[in-house]
């Protein structure tokens, strides 16, 4: 599977002891936040006119962000969103062309803003399914067709939930 963020930069923080802490206090900041990833993303895609692809969860000092990827036309930004307050703390633009080849993905714009199943609802069907609340989001490619990767944190345990971005079928469920 083609992934266009995170999976392995996720790999890395959990494979690397220096990493954990970070990971730590990041677990730590996400449990204190006020607003959910659903509602981050709702106030990037208004903010940016545009449809999510890409979600992860990272801190500044000790401050909690969603920075949440939004392509809109062929412009992808990525607005850093206020976990305590939802409000937008930055907004940092590309073109698509760049953002693509900076992650070596070979998914099509259209393909992106014409699934079926929004970001925003393939995260509701993986808490749903995982008991717990999305840390991240990657969209993707399996078999040729769009999905989505989420990583449901639930107590101390993390599971990895893929959903098909055509029928919001849940296809993967791993812990």
């Amino acid at each position: 599977m083609k992934t266009l963020l995170g999976t392995a930069a996720l790999a890395l923080v959990l494979a690397t002891p220096a990493m954990a802490a970070n990971s730590d206090n990041e677990i730590a900041a996400f449990r204190q936040a006020n607003i959910s990833l659903t509602q981050a993303i709702a106030q990037a895609e208004k903010q940016g006119k545009g449809k999510a692809v890409d979600v992860d969860f990272d801190t500044k000092g000790s401050v909690g962000l969603y920075q949440i990827d939004i392509v809109s036309g062929e412009t992808v930004t990525r607005w850093d969103v206020d976990a305590s307050n939802g409000k937008i703390a930055s907004a940092d633009k590309q073109t698509l062309a760049t953002w693509a080849q900076q992650l070596g993905a070979g998914v099509e714009p259209a393909e992106l803003t014409a699934s079926s199943t929004t970001l925003a609802q393939a995260i509701g069907i993986a808490e749903a399914k995982g008991g717990g609340k999305a840390i991240e989001a990657d969209v993707g490619h399996d078999n040729d067709r769009l999905t989505y990767e989420i990583q449901v944190l639930n107590g101390t345990a993390t599971k990895t939930i893929r959903v098909d971005g055509a029928s919001g079928q849940v296809l993967a469920d791993k812990s």
